[in-house]
């Protein structure tokens, strides 16, 4: 099957602006050092729109009273294998899990990537933008986003028992810390090691809690991740 150097163009096109249109997306990603980036969005971008065209022309020479194709089809099956890409990216690590919206980001480049192909431009130059501007508006720690507070954990072993407990919660509430989850555990006749993630407000820092200095806290280690 041929095509006309017309149509090929247009093919063409079609590829520069879906690939374009998930490096956006991956360039916020990026910014903000996710394991996602430019080079995976333009990828993905280009590949779902080269998989609908294909999907879309590639079989029409086949086509015939007796053969019947389903354009959608290839389609659909590409959404369905974007899945493995985008769970790889989740990550879970102590109770914490990242990456969701990088993968979120990576499905929605897929979408853009259809409707570019499939010749619905200004759908996917639209979604684009409006994923984008979600990343960097609505995400942890900006302006008008729905959580204002990074998390940290925060590990502390302690000479005592009950009353220290009370007194090292008193004591991180005193320093502006608020206290989201408190987890303690105690062996026999040893000491207490409590497991403590904190919401810290954005005028605070985390190195702050390195000053708790108390004649019961044996060790102290504060985990933590800078929002960029």
């Amino acid at each position: 099957m041929e095509f006309a150097l017309e149509k090929e163009l247009m093919m063409i096109g079609r590829l520069l602006i879906a690939g374009f249109c998930g490096g956006i997306i991956g360039h916020e990603r990026e910014n903000r050092r996710k394991p996602a980036g430019v080079r995976t969005h333009t990828v993905v971008g280009v590949a779902s729109a080269l998989m609908v065209m294909i999907s879309k022309y590639g079989f029409t020479d086949v086509v015939s009273e007796y053969v019947r194709v389903d354009p959608s089809r290839v389609a659909a099956g590409v959404v369905t294998a974007i899945g493995f890409l985008g769970s790889g990216i989740i990550i879970a690590r102590n109770k914490n899990v990242s990456g969701i919206t990088t993968s979120a980001g990576i499905w929605a480049t897929v979408g853009v990537g259809l409707a570019v192909g499939s010749g619905m431009i200004y759908l996917g130059v639209a979604t684009s933008i409006i994923v984008v501007l979600a990343e960097m508006f609505l995400g942890r720690g900006s302006i008008v986003g729905l959580h204002r507070e990074a998390l940290t954990s925060l590990t502390v072993e302690i000479a005592g028992g009950q009353g220290e407990l009370l007194e090292l919660k008193n004591c991180i509430s005193e320093m502006g810390f608020h206290i989201r989850s408190f987890e303690f555990s105690q062996k026999e006749k040893g000491t207490l090691k409590a497991n403590i993630v904190l919401g810290v407000p954005r005028q605070k820092r985390i190195t702050e809690l390195l000053e708790l200095k108390q004649p019961w806290i044996i060790g102290l280690e504060v985990k933590g991740k800078l929002l960029l």
